[in-house]
């Protein structure tokens, strides 16, 4: 892979110290990462020594896996010790929150970075009541509480409403909650950030072993970091860290639901006294007219800052009025306009818009245990032939059957214990190749799999009943009819979040008659007096993705003036 070094990026490449980098969409900016990567692990070297390494920073594992792809391209070879590349969580848990949690003095030692915290819901701790008598646990659910920075306590991310509950009450119902998750180590990862925090505090000599350990970070996708992420850095800073470099686009921020504080990277950002700041907004990917049309969502003085660096075709925007009562012919007549042959993709706001398309997003429980879900997506995975997943869940599976007495830290160890076992690994895969075809009615499939089960791993009494309430209704559905999430189209469909950081030659994004609830729709489009609202930056993100032709399907309710007064007349309606 060759990189193109320009005056655009030349600044960030050379850029040392305390970096932050505003990049517009298609900058380049994870491959400028990767490239950079070369030097600053030599950088590394020379002036720390063979035993510190780079930490680069992601917050998901396809970012993580992209930088790890490209940098391999460039250099010819993996990251490896002293240097690493991985996750913000992985990061946090595995360098503090982990090897150093028994420092807290708690009941545990070494605690468990949950996966799943519904189990939590489960826990009865106190009679807390609404002022309507309701029990809290049921209203506010123990595994969605998460303790802020400043140690008040959200639901979903947002503070409860006064008018339902007394918010006394409902801090101590949460106090109670956290401080036996805390107790006990049942630990979610923004929990495991909290500890973090306290543990560096109570000990900065962790906090300068870390500085020593990795004297270089990198964050990428900075403007999805949290508060409480953002003070992990700085309390690093402040024993002694002097080479970080945030990279973001506070744009493109979409994560508030999991705390991302765009607000505070622009605030680093205007801080020229404590950070170098820099720009690239020379976009390599999407057309002049695409750039005008996204930037319709920036604020006024960075509104015509992004301009190509590259010839691409230049077609206008196009506009598919649609019937929201009919969303067969959307596909078709996009379809018309666009090469089959190129990449093309349709986006939609969140997962309940693509049942629009025919998605069935399946919210069914026939079954009164867990193992049937389990053994349906261990098919789903095994029929795409996603193998590691597949066993993953099965293994899940095998001790929810075989081990469900254990406690979850037991579990847990268990698990990790069965993931090295090779012959439980051939096991399993010998499992799910003769497991019976979901393509039967839900009693017989549940009947067969449940005899399968007793059979295979020598049990009795496979527990698989369906609901009497519930799963009955369903004795004669087929079970990959009533689970199914696939749709049967000529192009991709699939949800905003899901394509971040991706590229395409055509998107077509659909709008909503209104912006009510998770709706986005053309009102959203206009230009804000500071950082965009998330339903702009979903807007924003979306419209960015295509490198030749952006599309917008529009409900027939909106008239073609108020189309052109939010989008321009530069437009060709479908």
């Amino acid at each position: 892979m060759i990189f193109e070094v320009t005056k655009d990026n030349k600044s960030f490449l050379d850029a040392r110290g305390r970096v932050i980098l505003n990049a517009c969409p298609g900058s380049g900016k994870t491959t400028a990462i990767a490239f950079k990567l070369q030097s600053l692990m030599n950088d590394c070297k020379s002036q720390y020594g063979n035993f510190s390494g780079v930490a680069c920073l992601s917050f998901t594992n396809v970012a993580k896996n992209e930088i790890n792809e490209k940098y391999q391209s460039f250099s010819g070879r993996r990251i490896s010790y002293p240097h690493i590349v991985t996750t913000i969580d992985s990061f946090i848990n595995s360098y503090i929150t982990l090897p150093f949690y028994y420092l807290l003095e708690l009941e545990a030692k070494r605690p468990i970075i949950l996966e799943d915290s519904n189990f939590l819901n489960d826990i009865s701790i106190g009679f807390y009541k609404n002022h309507k008598g309701q029990l809290l646990r049921y209203i506010y659910r123990p595994s969605n509480i998460t303790i802020e920075n400043d140690g008040s306590y959200t639901y979903n991310g947002y503070k409860p409403d006064p008018q339902k509950v007394n918010i006394g009450t409902f801090n101590r119902y949460c106090e109670s909650y956290k401080n036996w998750q805390f107790n006990k180590g049942f630990l979610k990862n923004d929990d495991s950030v909290i500890a973090a925090i306290r543990i560096i505090n109570k000990f900065p000599e962790i906090a300068k072993y870390l500085v020593k350990r990795f004297p270089i970070i990198i964050v990428d996708e900075a403007q999805d970091t949290s508060e409480s992420q953002f003070e992990i850095f700085d309390q690093l800073i402040s024993n002694g860290l002097q080479n970080i470099e945030l990279i973001g686009d506070p744009y493109q921020s979409l994560y508030e639901f999991r705390n991302a504080r765009p607000d505070l990277f622009i605030e680093r950002f205007n801080d020229s006294e404590r950070w170098r700041s820099l720009r690239i907004f020379n976009c390599r990917r999407s057309s002049q007219r695409i750039i005008d049309v996204y930037c319709k969502l920036r604020v006024a003085s960075e509104k015509q800052v992004i301009s190509i660096s590259r010839s691409t075709t230049n077609y206008p925007l196009n506009i598919l009025i649609y019937d929201p009562n009919s969303f067969e012919d959307i596909i078709i007549r996009f379809s018309r306009v666009i090469n089959m042959q190129e990449e093309n993709q349709i986006l939609v706001r969140g997962s309940n818009h693509l049942e629009k398309f025919g998605v069935k997003i399946n919210k069914e429980e026939p079954w009164k245990s867990t193992l049937p879900y389990l053994i349906i997506e261990s098919q789903k995975c095994f029929a795409n032939q996603n193998i590691k997943q597949c066993i993953d869940i099965l293994r899940k599976f095998m001790i929810e059957l075989l081990f469900s007495n254990l406690t979850p830290f037991e579990k847990k160890i268990k698990g990790k214990e069965l993931k090295e076992d090779l012959l439980n690994n051939i096991l399993l895969m010998n499992f799910i190749k003769n497991l019976p075809s979901t393509n039967s009615t839900l009693k017989e499939w549940s009947e067969e799999v449940a005899r399968y089960i007793n059979v295979f791993f020598n049990v009795d009494n496979t527990d698989l009943q369906l609901k009497k309430n519930k799963g009955i209704d369903y004795y004669n559905q087929k079970v990959n009819e009533l689970f199914k999430t696939e749709i049967d189209s000529i192009l991709p469909i699939s949800t905003i979040h899901k394509v971040k950081g991706m590229s395409f030659d055509s998107i077509l994004l659909v709008l909503s008659e209104d912006s009510s609830g998770q709706n986005i729709s053309l009102r959203d489009i206009y230009q804000p007096a500071s950082i965009p609202s998330e339903k702009q930056r979903l807007i924003y993100v979306a419209m960015s993705r295509p490198k030749k032709l952006l599309c917008l399907a529009i409900p027939n309710n909106f008239s073609k003036e108020e189309i052109q007064r939010n989008l321009g007349e530069d437009v060709m309606y479908i």
